[in-house]
């Protein structure tokens, strides 16, 4: 009986998908059509422009270039040329209009960072020269960065092109109008392939937002693990693409990048400090924790900034938890192999996604009556991006891996504090393992990230109605739930409060009180008039936009008094994630006035019609309380850094989660506001294309220690190449 039952639901499932591809082909059928128009006229509209080209070589000598000396030491096809200024400009003529230049670089040619190119075009009959176009980045060692766009309106350019004094110019010649090549990018049909694929199943007429949620419905659950295995795909992808496996980040002798390694091997050898070679002359100092004194000190070994100096050792300030979760675990297993750091944040980051998936489809199932699973899965989708894991994936440094590991904890916890709330013989219960695991990884994040741990006041929200209505906790008929809940917070916090003190001889002290960064921690304080000019930069600064490759370009805050600033991209609702605006719908939506609408969509769950309702209303209230909090310590107390949007972006993604869930939910099901619906869907698919791509050209940023300009230059001049035709 019960194969016949599973066979039933396989030819549901096998129904549905039927069902749903044949009312969504000619969608499909337009977005393939349309997807194949642009990888082959639009991205390679420089091809079609330039078939019939005419092209004309040109040898660059002193006669056509200004600031350009010929080595004549060596030969100058091997040498190249040698710029005697920081600014070359090369003047080139034709009888025809110029559209396309191509430099033609010397055999050998390699080192090109920081060599940039601009066109500059004289009208006719004028000797001065007006720009044309933007700064642009260039490397001797990418052909399709030699490529320039002039515009094919002028017969007299001068391109100019800067470079550091010093460094070879690598540049022998140039044709004028060449036929630029056919180029089929396997990354950019992939990306237009993600796009379509979104399209289909979740864009705003799509039939998913008609169906009710069931997560019994094979079609259902099969479609949720693809939208899920596809968002970690992507996911990884990026972390591949861009090379975070293998991009150093941080000086040679500076920052130790695998951190959590150095602390798993002390951990091991029974050592809470770190096994790094101490400097001398840093032991010498009267304050090693004073920028200026470390500077001065030549010789000696490596000095290890951001990490925690104590009496002469190296300490992690980072949270041990990820490395007794994971580093151990890894080399205990693989006989003392060390776990590289960007693979942890990487497998962190599909925890988070994985968690998160779980927490808003249980969440959608218990709290609403009606709700749709494309909805569940469009929130789901801009909640990942918007949490802040973009940033960390891309990246994937030390810094990301406690941060990552909290992520998945708060998700985790929740979730299983969610699962916590059973019935048992008709009555409301708590399952005190489920209570017990929910708690332990929400205790967990004070070891891991502690600004994560403000999280554990949604439990006040989460068991309210467990405490003060049904007894169903801290009542003398459920003693054991009660202790499971709460045991898991006296047995983590004093075994990390032990830790501490054997480290610091404080059990309240993390190490932060010792850092070797770049300013003095024991003496520098923050200046508290600061920090509500780095709240505005972390939630609504607009994001800069240019015209030009990677069109996302890095802001100058200006923070009017001094503290941290790191690489920054723009705020969270105006520019990372401009779909948790609608989390500001949630005052709209349980306003008095729509107290009625917004209980139609709830369960009841027989504490009468508004209970549901006061419950979800405390539940964003004190996550709004643990944004306040996390967005406040952020901003005193560490500066402006890309790494700590996630602190205050995790609970911003549960608010928007619950808002948006509700206000679909009511479009869908009140015919008051169903009007408005498609037009939402529109709004919030729209901003997750948004998020999608303005995340993924803010990798090309050359901003930072880890820009991939200058990291892997293959792959930036590879999707700059994809915009010749703009530039």
């Amino acid at each position: 009986m019960p194969r016949r039952r599973r066979l039933s639901l396989d030819f549901d499932g096998l129904a549905q998908w039927k069902a749903f591809a044949k009312r969504r082909w000619k969608f499909l059928l337009f977005c393939l059509i349309l997807s194949t128009l642009l990888e082959v006229f639009l991205f390679n509209l420089p091809f079609w422009q330039t078939l019939s080209a005419s092209p004309s070589f040109e040898v660059l000598s002193s006669s056509n270039t200004q600031g350009l000396v010929m080595d004549s030491k060596k030969d100058a096809g091997a040498a190249g040329w040698n710029a005697a200024a920081p600014q070359v400009s090369i003047d080139l003529s034709s009888s025809h209009p110029i559209k396309y230049v191509q430099l033609i670089g010397a055999p050998g040619a390699k080192d090109g960072n920081g060599m940039q190119f601009r066109v500059e075009s004289f009208l006719p009959g004028s000797d001065e020269a007006h720009p044309s176009n933007y700064w642009q980045l260039l490397n001797p060692s990418c052909p399709g960065s030699l490529y320039i766009n002039a515009s094919g309106t002028y017969k007299r350019i001068l391109v100019q092109v800067r470079t550091d004094v010093g460094k070879p110019f690598a540049f022998y010649g140039a044709v004028i109008n060449p036929r630029v090549p056919f180029d089929a990018s396997p990354l950019r049909i992939l990306l237009m392939l993600l796009v379509v694929i979104l399209a289909v199943f979740l864009g705003p007429a799509s039939p998913l937002y008609k169906m009710g949620l069931s997560l019994k419905s094979s079609f259902q659950i099969s479609l949720i693990i693809l939208s899920t295995l596809l968002l970690m795909a992507f996911y990884a992808g990026i972390w591949y693409i861009f090379e975070a496996r293998r991009i150093y980040v941080g000086d040679a002798g500076g920052a130790p990048y695998e951190l959590y390694d150095e602390l798993a091997k002390s951990l091991l050898h029974g050592r809470v400090w770190l096994d790094l070679p101490v400097n001398p002359h840093l032991l010498a100092l009267k304050n090693p924790y004073e920028p200026a004194a470390r500077a001065k000190i030549t010789g000696g070994g490596p000095i290890f900034w951001d990490c925690a100096f104590f009496k002469g050792k190296y300490y992690c300030y980072f949270g041990v938890i990820p490395a007794l979760l994971l580093f151990i675990p890894y080399s205990l297993i693989t006989g003392g192999k060390s776990l590289p750091t960007p693979a942890a944040v990487l497998l962190f980051a599909l925890l988070d996604i994985f968690s998160l998936t779980l927490l808003i489809f249980k969440a959608a199932r218990s709290h609403l009556k009606d709700c749709s699973p494309a909805s569940c899965l469009l929130v789901e989708w801009i909640s990942v991006i918007g949490c802040g894991l973009f940033f960390e994936v891309f990246q994937a440094d030390t810094y990301a891996v406690p941060i990552t590991c909290s992520i998945f904890f708060t998700f985790f916890g929740l979730w299983c504090w969610e699962m916590s709330k059973r019935e048992k013989k008709g009555m409301p219960h708590v399952n005190s393992w489920w209570a017990f695991f929910g708690s332990l990884f929400m205790a967990a994040n004070l070891g891991s990230r502690p600004q994560f741990e403000i999280a554990s006041i949604l439990a006040v929200a989460v068991f309210w109605r467990s405490v003060f209505k049904d007894r169903s906790l801290f009542s003398k008929k459920s003693i054991l739930p009660s202790i499971f809940i709460c045991l898991p917070y006296f047995i983590v916090f004093p075994l990390l409060f032990a830790y501490n003190h054997a480290r610091f001889g404080s059990p309240f002290n993390f190490g932060n009180d010792y850092q070797l960064t770049t300013f003095d921690v024991t003496r520098e304080k923050w200046p508290k008039m600061g920090t509500l000019s780095i709240v505005y930069y972390y939630l609504f600064e607009p994001a800069s936009l240019q015209a030009a490759f990677p069109f996302v370009m890095e802001p100058l805050p200006d923070l009017q008094v001094w503290q941290w600033e790191g690489p920054w991209i723009g705020g969270l609702f105006s520019a990372l994630a401009p779909g948790f605006s609608f989390a500001f719908l949630a005052p709209w939506a349980f306003s008095r006035r729509r107290k009625a609408d917004t209980v139609s969509v709830l369960k009841d769950k027989g504490y009468g019609a508004f209970s549901a309702r006061r419950e979800m209303v405390s539940f964003m209230g004190f996550t709004l309380l643990w944004t306040i909090l996390a967005v406040l310590a952020d901003s005193y107390l560490a500066g402006l850094m890309q790494h700590y949007v996630s602190d205050f972006g995790a609970p911003l993604a549960l608010i928007f989660a619950c808002s948006s869930l509700v206000v679909l939910s009511m479009s869908s099901s009140n015919p008051k506001y169903s009007q408005w619906g498609y037009l939402l869907r529109l709004l919030l698919f729209s901003a997750l294309l948004y998020s999608l791509l303005f995340h993924f050209f803010a990798c090309f940023v050359n901003a930072g220690s880890g820009d991939i300009f200058n990291q892997v230059p293959r792959l930036y001049f590879h999707v700059k190449s994809w915009f010749l035709f703009l530039n």
